[in-house]
Protein backbone atom coordinates (compact mmCIF):
# COMPACT_ATOMS: atom_id res chain seq x y z
CA UNK A 1 0.00 0.00 0.00
CA UNK A 2 2.05 2.91 -1.27
CA UNK A 3 -0.04 5.62 0.40
CA UNK A 4 1.41 4.94 3.82
CA UNK A 5 5.12 4.76 3.05
CA UNK A 6 7.83 7.23 2.18
CA UNK A 7 10.62 4.68 1.80
CA UNK A 8 9.89 1.99 -0.79
CA UNK A 9 13.07 0.02 -0.06
CA UNK A 10 11.41 -2.47 2.31
CA UNK A 11 8.69 -4.31 0.42
CA UNK A 12 5.59 -5.15 2.40
CA UNK A 13 6.59 -3.03 5.40
CA UNK A 14 3.75 -1.05 6.91
CA UNK A 15 4.65 2.14 8.71
CA UNK A 16 3.07 2.27 12.16
CA UNK A 17 2.31 5.99 11.78
CA UNK A 18 1.05 7.60 8.60
CA UNK A 19 -0.97 10.62 7.57
CA UNK A 20 -3.73 11.23 5.05
CA UNK A 21 -5.35 14.44 3.89
CA UNK A 22 -8.77 15.22 2.52
CA UNK A 23 -10.71 18.35 1.63
CA UNK A 24 -13.83 17.06 3.41
CA UNK A 25 -14.77 18.70 6.71
CA UNK A 26 -13.73 17.06 9.99
CA UNK A 27 -17.23 16.23 11.22
CA UNK A 28 -18.22 14.74 7.86
CA UNK A 29 -15.14 12.49 7.90
CA UNK A 30 -15.82 11.39 11.47
CA UNK A 31 -19.46 10.62 10.71
CA UNK A 32 -18.55 8.73 7.53
CA UNK A 33 -16.04 6.51 9.33
CA UNK A 34 -18.56 5.97 12.13
CA UNK A 35 -21.26 5.00 9.59
CA UNK A 36 -18.81 2.65 7.87
CA UNK A 37 -18.15 1.03 11.24
CA UNK A 38 -21.85 0.32 11.65
CA UNK A 39 -22.16 -1.15 8.14
CA UNK A 40 -18.95 -3.23 8.08
CA UNK A 41 -18.95 -6.21 10.43
CA UNK A 42 -15.27 -6.98 9.73
CA UNK A 43 -14.11 -4.00 11.83
CA UNK A 44 -15.19 -2.96 15.31
CA UNK A 45 -14.44 0.24 17.13
CA UNK A 46 -15.76 3.41 18.65
CA UNK A 47 -15.45 7.16 18.42
CA UNK A 48 -14.35 9.51 21.18
CA UNK A 49 -14.33 13.13 20.07
CA UNK A 50 -11.87 13.49 17.19
CA UNK A 51 -10.45 10.02 17.83
CA UNK A 52 -11.61 6.74 16.36
CA UNK A 53 -10.32 3.46 17.79
CA UNK A 54 -10.47 0.50 15.39
CA UNK A 55 -10.02 -3.19 16.17
CA UNK A 56 -10.81 -6.49 14.59
CA UNK A 57 -13.99 -8.25 15.75
CA UNK A 58 -13.59 -10.60 18.69
CA UNK A 59 -14.26 -13.75 16.66
CA UNK A 60 -11.19 -13.12 14.42
CA UNK A 61 -8.97 -11.44 17.01
CA UNK A 62 -5.85 -13.25 18.18
CA UNK A 63 -2.84 -12.36 20.30
CA UNK A 64 -1.08 -10.49 17.49
CA UNK A 65 -4.15 -8.64 16.20
CA UNK A 66 -3.45 -4.95 15.61
CA UNK A 67 -5.36 -1.91 16.77
CA UNK A 68 -5.58 1.42 15.03
CA UNK A 69 -6.07 4.93 16.38
CA UNK A 70 -7.29 7.54 13.90
CA UNK A 71 -7.30 11.27 14.70
CA UNK A 72 -9.18 13.53 12.30
CA UNK A 73 -8.54 17.26 12.67
CA UNK A 74 -8.10 20.45 10.67
CA UNK A 75 -4.53 21.06 9.52
CA UNK A 76 -2.48 23.92 10.93
CA UNK A 77 -2.98 25.91 7.72
CA UNK A 78 -6.75 25.18 7.75
CA UNK A 79 -6.51 24.21 4.06
CA UNK A 80 -7.41 20.55 4.48
CA UNK A 81 -8.41 17.93 7.01
CA UNK A 82 -5.51 15.91 8.40
CA UNK A 83 -6.01 12.25 9.30
CA UNK A 84 -3.31 10.89 11.62
CA UNK A 85 -3.22 7.10 11.85
CA UNK A 86 -1.31 5.00 14.36
CA UNK A 87 -1.40 1.24 14.03
CA UNK A 88 0.21 -1.42 16.17
CA UNK A 89 -0.38 -4.29 18.58
CA UNK A 90 -2.52 -3.99 21.68
CA UNK A 91 -0.99 -2.04 24.56
CA UNK A 92 -0.63 -5.19 26.65
CA UNK A 93 1.52 -6.76 23.93
CA UNK A 94 3.65 -3.60 23.70
CA UNK A 95 4.09 -3.57 27.46
CA UNK A 96 4.98 -7.26 27.64
CA UNK A 97 7.68 -6.96 24.98
CA UNK A 98 9.06 -3.79 26.59
CA UNK A 99 9.21 -5.58 29.92
CA UNK A 100 10.93 -8.63 28.41
CA UNK A 101 13.50 -6.50 26.53
CA UNK A 102 14.19 -4.42 29.65
CA UNK A 103 14.52 -7.43 31.97
CA UNK A 104 16.88 -9.32 29.67
CA UNK A 105 18.94 -6.19 28.96
CA UNK A 106 19.30 -5.20 32.62
CA UNK A 107 20.18 -8.71 33.79
CA UNK A 108 22.68 -9.14 30.94
CA UNK A 109 24.23 -5.71 31.56
CA UNK A 110 24.79 -6.10 35.31
CA UNK A 111 25.82 -9.76 35.11
CA UNK A 112 28.33 -8.88 32.36
CA UNK A 113 29.80 -6.07 34.47
CA UNK A 114 30.11 -8.46 37.39
CA UNK A 115 31.68 -11.09 35.10
CA UNK A 116 34.22 -8.66 33.64
CA UNK A 117 35.18 -7.47 37.14
CA UNK A 118 35.67 -11.08 38.26
CA UNK A 119 37.64 -11.84 35.10
CA UNK A 120 39.95 -8.86 35.57
CA UNK A 121 40.58 -9.69 39.27
CA UNK A 122 40.68 -13.51 39.19
CA UNK A 123 41.54 -14.30 35.57
CA UNK A 124 38.32 -16.26 34.93
CA UNK A 125 34.60 -15.91 35.43
CA UNK A 126 31.72 -18.28 34.72
CA UNK A 127 29.28 -15.37 34.89
CA UNK A 128 30.49 -14.12 31.49
CA UNK A 129 28.28 -16.78 29.89
CA UNK A 130 25.38 -14.44 30.61
CA UNK A 131 26.52 -12.08 27.82
CA UNK A 132 26.07 -14.47 24.83
CA UNK A 133 22.96 -15.99 26.42
CA UNK A 134 21.46 -12.50 26.87
CA UNK A 135 22.24 -11.59 23.27
CA UNK A 136 20.69 -14.86 22.10
CA UNK A 137 17.56 -14.24 24.19
CA UNK A 138 17.20 -10.66 22.88
CA UNK A 139 17.57 -11.95 19.32
CA UNK A 140 14.97 -14.64 19.98
CA UNK A 141 12.47 -12.11 21.36
CA UNK A 142 13.08 -9.92 18.29
CA UNK A 143 12.39 -12.88 15.96
CA UNK A 144 9.20 -13.75 17.87
CA UNK A 145 8.04 -10.12 17.54
CA UNK A 146 8.69 -10.20 13.77
CA UNK A 147 6.74 -13.47 13.45
CA UNK A 148 3.87 -11.81 15.34
CA UNK A 149 3.98 -8.85 12.97
CA UNK A 150 3.65 -11.21 10.02
CA UNK A 151 0.66 -12.96 11.65
CA UNK A 152 -1.15 -9.66 12.16
CA UNK A 153 -0.19 -8.21 8.76
CA UNK A 154 -3.40 -9.09 6.89
CA UNK A 155 -5.57 -7.68 9.66
CA UNK A 156 -3.40 -4.55 9.69
CA UNK A 157 -3.84 -4.11 5.95
CA UNK A 158 -7.58 -4.55 6.39
CA UNK A 159 -7.75 -1.78 9.02
CA UNK A 160 -5.69 0.57 6.83
CA UNK A 161 -7.88 -0.24 3.84
CA UNK A 162 -11.05 0.32 5.88
CA UNK A 163 -9.95 3.81 6.93
CA UNK A 164 -8.76 4.71 3.46
CA UNK A 165 -11.98 3.57 1.75
CA UNK A 166 -14.34 5.08 4.31
CA UNK A 167 -12.57 8.45 3.99
CA UNK A 168 -12.49 8.11 0.21
CA UNK A 169 -16.30 7.66 0.24
CA UNK A 170 -16.62 11.02 2.03
CA UNK A 171 -14.43 12.75 -0.57
CA UNK A 172 -10.99 12.47 -2.13
CA UNK A 173 -8.21 11.29 0.16
CA UNK A 174 -4.48 11.15 -0.45
CA UNK A 175 -1.33 10.43 1.46
CA UNK A 176 0.26 13.35 3.27
CA UNK A 177 4.04 13.45 3.35
CA UNK A 178 5.28 14.70 6.69
CA UNK A 179 8.96 15.26 7.25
Amino acid sequence: MPFNRLNHSILGEIRPRFYLKTTTEVETCLENVEDSLKKDSTVSGFRSGELIFLKNPIHVRHYWSPEMTVRIEKSESKEFTRVSCLIGPRQTVWFMFTLIYAAISIITFFASIMGFVQYSSHGSSAVLWVLPIGILLLSSVFVVAKIGQKKGRDQMLHLVSFVYHSLNDAGGVERLEVR
